[in-house]
């Protein structure tokens, strides 16, 4: 098992596991051909096993302009789910952007995701607000949290 990052190569594949994740709540299109179109804020690292993509992490690097790190999404395929995969993107992640001088990283969560949670809350995130009918595809609210190093 490998981390590596996002090759363009790798598209296909991770939009498969990005419909396997999300079902009817994935990003439209448009939002992804925008999303491949700038590698340089929008980072995706990759978990690998015998080059197959098993779980994802994706950020935008904000740098300077705003000065933290937004993790848009962190996916899983259903059969690796339980292994700290998402644990284990996180910390790579942290680790490359605090090498990069950036120490204010967010995201959100649905309600009901508990596992998220629980990975916010083992790297100590703080969930600082919830923002009422955030999701679609069902409405529901979303957790903000923000993780300060």
């Amino acid at each position: 098992m490998e981390i590596t990052k996002f090759d363009l190569k790798d598209k296909n594949e991770l939009l498969e596991l990005d419909r396997e994740c999300f079902g009817i709540d994935i990003w439209d299109d448009d939002l992804w051909k925008e999303i491949l179109e700038d590698l340089e804020h929008n980072i995706i690292y990759l978990v690998k096993q015998n080059n197959e993509i098993i779980a994802y992490l994706m950020i935008y690097n904000w740098g300077k302009e705003k000065n933290y790190v937004k993790i848009t999404n962190i996916g899983t395929k259903s059969c690796f789910r339980g292994q700290k995969l998402a644990h284990k993107l996180l910390e790579t992640m942290i680790n490359e952007m605090k090498k990069e001088g950036m120490k204010d990283f967010r995201a959100e969560t649905r309600i009901t995701n508990y596992p998220m949670q629980k990975v916010f809350s083992d790297f100590n995130f703080i969930n600082v607000e919830t923002y009422k009918g955030y999701y679609d595809n069902p409405t529901e609210d979303a957790f903000i949290y923000h993780l300060n190093i």
